[in-house]
């Protein structure tokens, strides 16, 4: 369906003046995202452990190893690279990835989970989950540097520092 609508707006609002950006947005996580999200461990991990819980990670919930890992853009990164392309003057092209451009491995949050929650003892299964690919996605955000000079600003670590300061501040 994807693959679709790319191919088919921009033929679609041809000879309107109207000039598509296409975006691409890979697995966006943090404030006001889905605490129990159907996509990635994460988000579930980190609202249980600020409440003091451990987290549900049983079927249908999607599995957490600690080897398993993706492009995970924290919900800030993603909304900066957005507004970018919005105020560009000048795109040179109409499809855009948005996230952060790199495959990070869920150990990577847990480690950074138990830095900002004094005394979790966040943990996952060890390994990657059956049938897990030998190497994690991620998106190519080289057209999106390269039009909008967009970095992430948040590592690992400061998205969850940022996540769990904010999930304190608004609990569910």
């Amino acid at each position: 369906f994807k693959k679709s609508v790319e191919a088919i707006t921009p033929q679609v609002l041809q000879g309107t003046g109207v000039e598509p950006v296409l975006l691409r947005i890979g697995t966006i996580w943090g404030p006001l995202g889905l605490p129990d999200s159907p996509f990635f461990p994460i988000p579930r991990l980190i609202s249980a452990t600020v409440r003091g819980e451990a987290p549900d990670l049983t079927p249908p919930r999607p599995p957490g190893y600690a080897d398993d890992g993706g492009d995970r853009c924290y919900v800030k990164d993603c909304g900066r690279a957005i507004a970018l392309l919005m105020r560009a003057d000048t795109l040179r092209h109409d499809t855009y990835n948005v996230s952060s451009g790199r495959p990070v491995a869920n150990h990577e949050f847990v480690s950074a989970v138990n830095a900002a929650v004094p005394g979790a003892e966040a943990s996952l299964p060890p390994g990657r989950s059956p049938g897990a690919p030998v190497d994690d996605p991620y998106l190519d955000i080289t057209r999106l540097r390269r039009d909008t000079g967009f970095e992430p600003a948040f590592d690992v670590r400061a998205g969850v520092a940022d996540y769990v300061a904010w999930l304190r501040e608004n609990p569910a």
